[in-house]
């Protein structure tokens, strides 16, 4: 992983880059859909693979869908992010009773924030 120089650069882009993985972590679970749409670049995509097709969605279709879904308790965690400039990638999972969403993102920087541009998702069904 490129990070700049110097310490302080290292733990600023830290801190910016998880203020935009927060976002999605802590406002997804309780259907925040403002807090969603501040760490979604209004220009990405959500794509998934249902019953062996590829399915996507804009930015404001995913939110729309999430708004609908039933509210449920949810962990969520952050696995792992890294970054190289201004481009990165995160993978995270968030943890529902009966199922739990796989998804890794792509992350930019444009004008000094980080935004996800294009998250993909995996529905892992859990054996309860």
């Amino acid at each position: 992983m490129k990070t700049p120089a110097n310490k302080v650069g290292v733990e600023e882009e830290k801190h910016l880059i998880l203020l935009t993985l927060n976002d999605y972590l802590q406002g997804r679970p309780v259907k925040d859909i403002e807090r969603l749409r501040a760490a979604f670049h209004p220009d990405g995509y959500i794509r998934t693979i249902i019953a062996g097709k590829l399915v996507q969605w804009t930015l404001p279709q995913y939110l729309d869908l999430v708004a609908q879904a039933t509210l449920q308790a949810c962990q969520p965690e952050l696995l792992s992010y890294a970054w190289d400039g201004d481009t990165g990638s995160a993978h995270v999972q968030l943890t529902f009773d009966t199922f739990r969403f796989i998804d890794r993102f792509n992350l930019v920087k444009l004008d000094g924030k980080w935004w996800i541009v294009d998250k993909i998702s995996y529905r892992e069904e859990l054996q309860r």
